[in-house]
């Protein structure tokens, strides 16, 4: 269930209002802070809160500039309580500002004050401009930061600041929780009709809107060469839109959480049209067949996979030469790039500046954009039919559906279409098989960008991660102990993270660490791992098993070994937001084991089978002891990767069931 509670145009807004508990802060004033401040109550501040958000208000309108056009005015106040040094954080405050070759936006009226309470009186320590320091982040992006001086536990901080800036599609957006509970946030948008804004809002919390419209002239002037000015005045009905959120708990990342921005509530604008007086309406935001057109003239991206590219004809034909159709071409073509290059960034899409994938291929490395591009290319000069699939990756984010956004997408794959079918590839993993994607791709909606754009869909729930252990024991010869073999075939995914592992270390580092794991003296021998440079299938992993129970009277023996599942990773009484798992998931685990010699159970634990809404998910654990042996299958089949938040408090108690039981032992009673 996404969190996406809203997506509509400027003039279909709706927002459910919530219930206010927090103080009135239209009386909160900059630089008015009182003894009575320091001491906040709310029902939202717990043990673990380190600083308290006291007040956060903003304000973004248009209007009239003296260079022809519009500029965007922002203002921001915020006040926060610094509760102890984890907290000190708060204090360092950082503000993004866009810049291109048009110009760039401009960070003015900053002021800042630190407050302490000593003896009963309010005590100010005030922002120097000295303290304020710009940092370049990227061509187009920089920073203002700054850090509170005085800072101590239990100050306050507060400041203020306006942005200037004429990109009318950086309308800013507003986040009404974040990692401090806040007290009292607003914001507040005043929209000419002539510009419309698409809304975009998501989250949790309730907010409380009220909507108005006034009827307002804008001014604009203009100095033309001959130094003369012009002036231009254009009346219309504003839009005041404002959203007000109280007592908002802090945003608490969860286990299985795709990333946790997805789930903050915010709200977010994208300029959509220019409707002005007796002119035509204009399309800003444009459609997916204009986003696709343009990314293909792009220099940095479409231009260099639809140029000739003859020299890597010969290069395409050598690594070719022994294929027997298109997609066993594709497949050495994928390996080579795969196996070739080395992915040195992967949070893009574009090419980098003044590179070309001529010198990627020279280099043998490169971003992961421009290893995937190249990856096009090499199939393109092969004839097979490939587009280059937008993306955005779980720990960036959710791209949106309905709209052409590009900065939502931080990640670009390949489609190749083969004898009617679709693989999707990407080179720049380097232990991934043919037509095989990383967990972090499966995050919903793609954009083919090509002639005939399209929209796909990489969905969690269409993965299964299946993993099947095997461990027989029997007596060991001395009667001492146990032992015997251990198999397993973990899922792909688990498969692809033992690869990595072995890769950094041996065999018999990766055993002694899985020995570890063990309460007991167990030893691992003869270990074997099949397909591990193959990377179109799991792994399997086997080896010996010794152990020695000792001479004790009684035995405790947990019978998953060291493949239970120990702790429920749902810890939390509740939880707002949905459980976003990477796949869908299948565990068999079987033991058959001798009883040890001398000994009888005296107590084992009992079956049960526990399902999941329905048919949605099932755990069985059926165990017994017969002629000797004792014999137990754990299965836990889980077929949705995605829950709703509805579904928490179920997924706890089936977890927590798991847990449990995978954590009882088998009692073994020395025979006397």
């Amino acid at each position: 269930m996404r969190t996406t509670l809203f997506i509509g145009v400027l003039v279909a807004a709706i927002i459910l209002p919530g219930p206010v508990t927090a103080q009135d802060n239209k009386t909160l004033k900059f630089g008015k802070v009182t003894a009575a401040d320091f001491t906040p109550k709310s029902p939202v501040i717990d043990s673990n809160t380190n600083a308290l958000v006291l007040s956060d208000v903003g304000t973004s309108r248009i209007e009239g500039n003296n260079k022809g056009w519009f500029s965007l005015i922002h203002k921001r106040t915020t006040r926060i309580k610094i509760l102890n040094k984890k907290g000190f954080d708060a204090g360092n405050v950082i503000v993004g500002l866009y810049n291109s070759q048009d110009g760039e936006e401009k960070l003015t009226d900053i002021k800042g004050i630190t407050y302490n309470l000593e003896g009963g009186t309010v005590q100010q320590t005030k922002l120097e401009s000295s303290s304020i320091f710009k940092e370049k982040l990227s061509r187009n992006w920089s920073v203002k930061k700054f850090t509170f001086p005085n800072l101590k536990e239990g100050s306050i901080v507060e400041y203020t600041y306006t942005i200037e800036s004429e990109f009318l599609f950086n309308l800013r957006p507003w986040e009404f929780q974040g990692e401090y509970p806040r007290l009292y946030t607003q914001y507040t948008v005043y929209i000419p009709e002539f510009l419309q804004y698409v809304f975009l809002s998501q989250g949790y919390v309730p907010l409380k809107n009220t909507k108005k419209d006034v009827y307002k002239t804008w001014s604009v002037t203009e100095s033309n060469t001959t130094q003369a000015t012009e002036r231009y005045s254009l009346s219309g009905y504003e839009t005041q839109n404002t959203w007000t959120a109280t007592d908002v708990p802090a945003l608490k990342e969860e286990p299985f959480t795709s990333a946790i921005d997805n789930h903050n509530s915010k709200i977010d604008f994208q300029l959509s049209q220019y409707r002005f007086p007796n002119s035509p309406v204009k399309d800003i935001m444009g459609n997916w067949a204009t986003a696709s057109e343009q990314l293909m003239k792009h220099e940095n991206f479409g231009a260099e996979i639809t140029r000739p590219n003859f020299w890597l004809g010969d290069d395409v034909k050598k690594i070719t030469e022994s294929a027997a159709g298109s997609l066993d071409a594709a497949r050495m073509i994928y390996a080579f790039v795969r196996d070739h290059f080395t992915a040195t960034r992967k949070n893009s899409f574009y090419i980098s500046d003044q590179t070309s994938l001529k010198d990627v291929f020279k280099k043998k490395s490169g971003t992961a954009a421009e290893i995937n591009l190249l990856l096009i290319a090499m199939l393109k000069q092969k004839g097979i039919a490939a587009e280059p699939v937008l993306i955005s990756t779980r720990s960036h984010g959710w791209a949106n559906p309905f709209y052409p956004l590009l900065d939502k997408y931080n990640y670009v794959i390949c489609n190749a279409r083969i004898d009617g079918r679709q693989y999707y590839l990407d080179a720049a993993e380097s232990r991934l098989g043919f037509a095989k994607l990383s967990s972090e791709c499966y995050n919903g909606p793609g954009f083919v960008v090509s002639t005939t754009p399209r929209n796909v869909n990489f969905e969690p729930d269409s993965l299964k991660e299946a993993k099947t252990t095997l461990l027989f024991l029997v007596n060991s010869k001395d009667g001492k102990g146990l032992t015997g073999s251990f198999s397993t075939t973990p899922g792909y995914f688990e498969s692809t993270h033992i690869r990595e592992l072995l890769a950094k270390k041996d065999k018999d580092e990766y055993v002694k660490e899985g020995e570890k794991s063990f309460s007991f003296p167990i030893k691992f021998s003869e270990i074997e791992v099949d397909s591990l440079k193959q990377y179109d299938y799991p792994v399997s992993v086997k080896y010996k098993v010794d152990f020695d129970l000792g001479n004790e009277d009684m035995v405790y023996l947990n019978p998953m070994f060291g493949e239970a599942t120990k702790t429920n990773p749902f810890a939390s009484a509740e939880r707002k937001y949905p459980v976003e798992m990477p796949c869908t998931m299948f565990e068999l685990y079987v033991l058959n084991m001798e009883i040890p010699k001398g000994y009888e159970v005296e107590e084992l634990p009992k079956s049960t089978r526990v399902m999941l809404n329905g048919n949605e998910g099932m755990f069985e654990y059926i165990i017994n002891a017969a002629g000797g042996k004792i014999m137990l299958q754990s299965k836990i089949d889980i077929k949705r990767a995605t829950f709703p938040s509805e579904d928490y408090q179920t997924l706890r108690e089936f977890f927590g069931h798991i847990a449990k039981k995978h954590s009882e032992q088998i009692v073994l009673k020395k025979i006397k």
